[in-house]
């Protein structure tokens, strides 16, 4: 398990739709049985 913190929402969005993040997206999908992105909301 790896939890990740971004500043917003919307830099998460720009990460994923980033043609770099696109093209080792295969990589994880390869190497996991299960990979699952997840948006919650920050812990206080």
């Amino acid at each position: 398990m790896i939890v990740v913190r971004y500043p917003d929402r919307a830099a998460f969005s720009r990460m994923v739709a980033d043609p770099d993040y696109q093209e080792v997206t295969r990589l994880r999908t390869e190497a996991l049985t299960e990979a699952v992105l997840q948006a919650i909301t920050p812990w206080s």
